[in-house]
């Protein structure tokens, strides 16, 4: 049946995303997945009882419920970001809120301006939205601040999306000069700032981790986090925490999009925060993916450090890894997956074409042991050279 005459233009053009089409293989109990952003579920903690939590059988407000907002309240205050509850809205999952943000303020009239390589589901909602997505250069501090204000002025953005905080794909943590002087020209320019912080408690150095909403005098930002990789991703709960302009304009379409977020899911993490059981759980997410950061900074080195080119991420998930010239990362997928080792390659994180975007893959250490990281970067390097 042929329905494309059903379809919007932006619906017909949507690209599948290659994460989660590969997420049946990582699922497959004889494969070594470092493709997906999944969280150790050994490391979760159990759900807590039904009878310690509040009724949740009903429906519930649009903007949360209470009790979560106010620990949302607290963890943006231990973050700088000053705000009331009046301020934050409660998610369906980040993905979410940066649906909701799209939906709001992009259009086929709009730009948004985001790192290069960026997280891709967030270009996967700008674009359905019809907006054109144009990546800015970055490096190792960040987005870099002359070429974001080139790409201002050719393309006069709605919005700036940033990872600033062990970035999605490539694991980078802004410095404070890097956060001060882009949230200084944003302010000069009176830009939105769209500021995505999924992953600030899974950091490993001592690096600076300055939200740069709070550095803003007197643009527009919208801050937003997630429990997903700190807790139970399956409850599918985040959060933005807005400027006040912005939070009635967020609710109406969080109203229109599906009522309210999973009342009892909130409940649990609100129960859960509020046992004072967060601190020493981060703790422990902080020891665990530590040890197995360094052993993937240590089989890369060993097996292939004469070929690639990484660097160690200060937090987060991810390696982000430049292959040698020449080698496909789709290719190295192919070859790996028939040692059943899945890796992803870079190429999606791209918003723009890149003579680069084939030369890359993410290599996530989260959700496998440091014995199995060992096993795969070996089928990895085998791979690699022999397609170098």
């Amino acid at each position: 049946m042929d329905i494309s005459h059903l379809l919007t233009s932006h619906s017909r053009n949507m690209e599948a995303s290659l994460v989660r089409e590969l997420l049946y293989y990582s699922q497959q109990p004889d494969i070594l997945s470092l493709a997906g952003g999944l969280p150790d579920e050994n490391l979760m903690p159990v759900y807590p009882e039904l009878k310690q939590l509040v009724d949740s059988r009903q429906y519930g407000p649009s903007e949360g419920e209470e009790a979560l907002r106010e620990c949302i309240v607290s963890i943006a205050a231990e973050r700088g970001i000053q705000s009331s509850i009046g301020n934050v809205l409660v998610t369906n999952g980040s993905q979410q809120g940066l649906d909701i943000v799209s939906r709001l303020i992009l259009d086929e009239n709009s730009t948004i301006l985001t790192e290069q390589p960026t997280y891709l589901a967030a270009c996967q909602v700008f674009k359905l939205q019809g907006a054109k997505v144009q990546d800015v250069l970055s490096d190792a501090e960040g987005m870099s601040v002359s070429a974001l204000r080139d790409a201002i002025e050719e393309y006069h953005p709605k919005a700036v999306y940033l990872i600033p905080n062990f970035q999605n794909p490539a694991g980078h943590c802004y410095s404070l000069e890097r956060r001060r002087e882009i949230a200084a020209l944003l302010d000069e320019k009176n830009i939105l700032l769209i500021e995505d912080d999924p992953y600030r408690d899974l950091c490993y150095d001592n690096v600076d981790l300055t939200p740069i909403s709070t550095l803003i005098k007197q643009a527009p930002w919208l801050y937003m986090g997630s429990f997903s990789k700190v807790l139970w991703p399956g409850l599918r709960t985040g959060y933005i925490v807005s400027c006040d302009a912005f939070s009635p304009y967020l609710v109406k379409v969080k109203q229109a999009v599906d009522l309210h977020t999973n009342r009892l899911g909130q409940s649990m993490i609100a129960q859960f925060l509020k046992s004072g059981q967060y601190p020493d759980h981060v703790i422990k997410l902080q020891k665990a993916y530590k040890e197995k950061r360094d052993a993937m900074a240590e089989a890369l080195q060993n097996e292939l450090g004469d070929l690639i080119k990484f660097s160690l991420p200060a937090g987060g998930m991810f390696f982000w890894v430049k292959l040698p010239e020449g080698v496909s990362s789709q290719l190295v997928l192919t070859e790996a997956l028939k040692d059943n080792v899945l890796v992803l390659p870079g190429t999606p994180f791209f918003p723009c074409k890149s003579p680069f975007d084939d030369s890359f893959l993410r290599l996530s250490f989260a959700r496998v042991s440091p014995e199995q990281i060992q096993q795969a970067i070996m089928v990895i390097a085998k791979v690699i050279r022999q397609l170098a």
